[in-house]
This record gives structure tokens, sequence and C-alpha cells, in this order.
């Protein structure tokens, strides 16, 4: 990791940074220390926590699908 003196620059290589790893934070396939990681910038970055609850509610939403929709050839079948 590149370390500028530039906090916004830091801020903004962090963020990258933790957008990066919320797919793998939300599948628990972070280790421990970078799962924590994730949650200490959410809790005070508003904007990569509004992007993992936006995260979080698309996945939940894939994962209820029971089955994929019917497609038009079964439904005149039926």
């Amino acid at each position: 990791m590149n370390h500028t003196i530039n906090p916004v620059k830091r801020h903004r290589e962090r963020c990258r940074e933790v957008r990066a790893d919320m797919g793998d934070y939300l599948d628990g396939d972070l280790e421990s220390s970078a799962g924590a990681a994730v949650r200490r910038h959410v809790r005070w970055c508003p904007s990569c926590r509004r992007m993992l609850r936006n995260l979080t509610r698309t996945v939940s939403g894939l994962r209820a699908l029971d089955a994929p929709p019917v497609g038009a050839d079964q439904t005149e079948a039926g």
C-alpha cells in the first residue's frame, strides 16, 4: 500500500481496498483481521457503509430466490 501524507488520498485508497473486500466479507471468506478492518472502516465511512448495506440487500435478495422464473413456453404448456 502506498502510504501518502494527504489524508483525502489515503481515505480514497482505503475505501477502494475495503470495497474490493466487500464481496468476500459478505461471503465470510476474509480472515478475521481483514473482516474486522472492513467493519471498522464502514463504521465511520458513510459512503462505504451505504455501499455495504446496498450490497447486503442485493445479495440477500438473490439468495432468497427459490427458482428461476417460469419461461413463457412452460406457462403455455400448463
